[in-house]
């Protein structure tokens, strides 16, 4: 895994600006903190669906409810870039579909993405989604960046058949906090939570971690007392979270955060500008000095170190928005652009024999910048 020059690693958020803190650190020489997506400062429109989801369904195993969809829009062919990880497959590989929520300046759009290099638009609640992700039961939560939370029931294939977006009511009594909108989201290994950060646009704090139980129409609100990066938050199991932090002199460093109470009971003292784990919490991803690394989640938390290893991106790929590892972890999913000002893709490798392979690179609409994927169970 080749190291990653001085100047090409973007901190992936929805934000067009960055508040630059007066304090210096060791890690920001070597990093370009630059934002792509310009959605900082932005009031949320007023959605459009208004039926209230039922709230008391129970959790149920996580499963993916897209084989249905009909009339899928062809879309520009996978594609490999020269000098990137070796061993490059024959053929297309097989494996789950994602999402990619993608932005152009302050709407959002979504698209379901099959690694045969299909392309799928799916209709959103709302413009100012900040996240969608696949909970129990195959069903689809889109989180505004105002806190609010809509439900698809019948996932991707639901929405493309007409059945929509449903409004969940979500009760809780703390608000997010002043100034901040929610900025990305994560769901539970079982499926029956999501878990979101939310904080200002042009500055890290203060900032917030936001919990929503749909079955239980739950929103819960628990203030961070650090600076927090605007990358989703990753379950390392159902009770445990891990946040990407700053401290008072300016350092990242990875916060493990209890679910119930917002309580960081550990620091990692490692410089990640995003870190994730597959969807069932075995394997973790990061973006760090060296690149994407990727290895077992345990031996992370308990050596305290990253992984060493990774896919090896092209020289002239930059990270300009989120990660993310399929449900066993075989899958990793990266936004990355053409150079400081080129075309965002959404690049796919496949880990096969302990050696990653690329996969289908899928190129972005026109006007589409960053953005999360997230692999469907």
């Amino acid at each position: 895994m080749s190291r990653v020059p001085p100047g090409r690693l973007v901190a992936p958020r929805p934000a067009g600006g960055r508040a630059r803190s007066p304090r210096t650190t060791a890690f920001a020489p070597s990093l370009a903190w630059s934002l792509v997506l310009a959605l900082a400062g932005c009031a949320p429109a007023v959605p459009t669906a208004s039926a209230a989801a039922d709230a008391s369904t129970s959790p149920v195993p996580r499963t993916s409810d897209t084989a249905t969809l009909a009339a899928p829009t062809p879309s520009a062919r996978p594609t490999s870039s020269a000098g990137s990880t070796p061993a490059v497959p024959s053929s297309t590989p097989t494996g789950p579909d994602l999402l990619l929520l993608a932005f152009e300046g302050e709407a959002a759009s979504l698209q379901l993405i099959r690694l045969s290099g299909t392309v799928i638009p799916v209709a959103l609640p709302d413009p100012s989604a900040a996240a969608v992700v696949p909970i129990a039961g195959g069903r689809l939560v889109a989180v505004l960046r105002d806190g609010r939370a809509f439900v698809a029931r019948r996932g991707p294939a639901g929405l493309a058949s007409g059945t929509g977006w449903r409004a969940l009511t979500l009760r809780g009594s703390v608000e997010m906090p002043p100034g901040s909108f929610v900025w990305s989201a994560t769901a539970s290994p079982d499926g029956s939570r999501v878990a979101a950060i939310a904080r200002p646009g042009d500055a890290q704090s203060p900032s917030a971690l936001v919990i929503i139980d749909p079955a239980r129409g739950q929103r819960e609100v628990h203030p961070l007392a650090d600076e927090t990066e605007g990358v989703p938050p990753a379950w390392v199991d159902g009770e445990r979270l891990v946040i990407v932090q700053r401290d008072r002199f300016d350092r990242v460093f990875l916060a493990i955060v209890a679910v119930a109470t917002g309580q960081v009971t550990d620091r990692l003292q490692l410089r990640a500008l995003e870190f994730g784990t597959s969807g069932d919490g075995r394997t973790a991803a990061a973006l760090g000095e060296g690149g994407v690394v990727v290895g077992p989640a345990a031996s992370v938390l308990a050596l305290r170190r990253l992984p060493e290893s990774g896919p090896t991106l092209p020289a002239a790929d930059r990270v300009s928005g989120g990660l993310s590892l399929s449900e066993d972890g075989r899958f990793v999913a990266i936004v990355v652009q053409d150079g400081d000002a080129g075309p965002s893709s959404l690049a796919i490798y496949q880990q096969v024999g302990g050696a990653w392979r690329i996969g289908p690179r899928i190129a972005q609409g026109a006007g589409l910048a960053g953005g999360w994927p997230t692999w469907l169970p």
